[in-house]
């Protein structure tokens, strides 16, 4: 280095101070109800390899590299409930929300391809209260009141209170849309006492957010309709909320029982309301919503749902589920068809899914 010329030394110091400078930790907030929680048993896995697709089913490599044991990474954390941990099998549903547990999420994939694709360490975010719909309980505070005197003004009670919130008594509308801040916030403000390698002097950036849900909007006529403008506000809500107007968001559409499930009104209501945001001009670039329906297995829910879908033409009564096919849904199945019959390998592809549209988001694609 040539210190006989102080500006060329200082500019050269500089310059090796700004490539030195620590990478912030990237996070992702994953929100949604049970099925972002994810109700897919962990020995469900095995059954990607045996997907129809031989490039799905080679899949199950990456998650079970040694056949045994399944992967964990170091350079992913998950902070999800009262479990501040390492990406790692078990932060799907689960009784104790204080411990892993046996489940696994769409966080499992996506933390893991999201890792692989960044050098900095990630941090995923993960609030999924199971029974909770958009237009009620993650109703967002620029979309105004439902309308319902009787929704917006009912309150929580202090036995209520005192038992799920904390003791807070508030309104029920929008209650868990403010729990979702406060979980985050709360996350982030205690990184170091979570996180010991989180490197302080770096910071965070809040680098996306990913919605999983939809289950509870079919059964009220109103928030079907408004589901389309409520995820709008929604996704706005969030960026604003944490400074964050650059925040790219994926949008998972509700896929429960198959591509064919369109035939119920209630279904096709929520999932066109979800496919919207793909319309929003100004959401061009930098928020998505991708279809979930078709990453089910062909196979199970032919035989699950194939009773009431036309496209299915099979009398279940004059052709029984064979003990074969018996066999194959107790590798493939661990929960019912509401929660994407707990398969495992489906949890797998949507959460990949969901990361690739996120990079894609995050490199500039449309």
């Amino acid at each position: 280095m040539n210190k006989s010329n102080p500006l060329i030394f200082l500019l050269v110091l500089v310059a090796a101070t700004i490539s030195a400078k620590p990478a912030k930790l990237k996070v992702f907030i994953l929100a949604g109800q049970s099925n972002m929680d994810g109700q897919a048993h962990v020995r469900t896995i095995d059954f990607l390899g045996e997907d129809l697709n031989p490039a799905r089913a080679a899949l199950l490599k990456t998650f079970k590299p040694d056949g045994k044991e399944l992967m964990t990474r170091d350079d992913v954390w998950v902070s999800n409930a009262g479990v501040h941990d390492k990406l790692q099998p078990g932060f799907g549903g689960r009784r104790n929300y204080d411990k892993l547990g046996s489940n696994i999420g769409p966080e499992y994939a996506f933390g893991h391809y999201v890792g692989e694709a960044f050098e900095e360490q990630i941090l995923l975010i993960k609030y999924a209260p199971g029974g909770q719909s958009l237009y009620v309980n993650f109703r967002p505070p620029s979309a105004g009141k439902t309308g319902v005197e009787k929704l917006d003004d009912k309150i929580l009670t202090k036995e209520v209170a005192d038992k799920w919130n904390e003791g807070r008594v508030e309104p029920v509308v929008g209650l868990q849309y403010r729990n979702m801040i406060r979980y985050v916030r709360k996350t982030l403000e205690n990184l170091k006492e979570h996180y010991p390698n989180y490197d302080e002097q770096a910071g965070y950036e809040i680098a996306g957010f990913v919605w999983f849900q939809g289950f509870n909007d079919m059964f009220d006529v109103t928030g079907r309709k408004q589901y389309g403008a409520n995820l709008v506000h929604l996704i706005k809500d969030v960026r604003s909320e944490f400074k964050s107007p650059d925040m790219k968001a994926v949008v998972g559409v509700m896929g429960v029982n198959g591509p064919h499930n369109e035939h119920n009104p209630k279904q096709r209501e929520v999932r066109e309301g979800q496919r919207f945001i793909n319309r929003v001009p100004e959401f061009k670039g930098n928020a998505r919503a991708i279809e979930t329906a078709p990453l089910l297995d062909s196979r199970v829910v032919a035989l699950t749902a194939g009773a009431w879908l036309p496209e299915y033409d099979r009398d279940f009564k004059k052709d029984p589920i064979t003990e074969e096919e018996r066999a194959m849904l107790g590798r493939a199945m661990s929960n019912k068809g509401f929660h994407y019959s707990g398969e495992g390998r489906f949890f797998i592809l949507v959460g990949k899914a969901f990361a690739e549209s996120m990079l894609e988001l995050l490199a500039g694609g449309e």
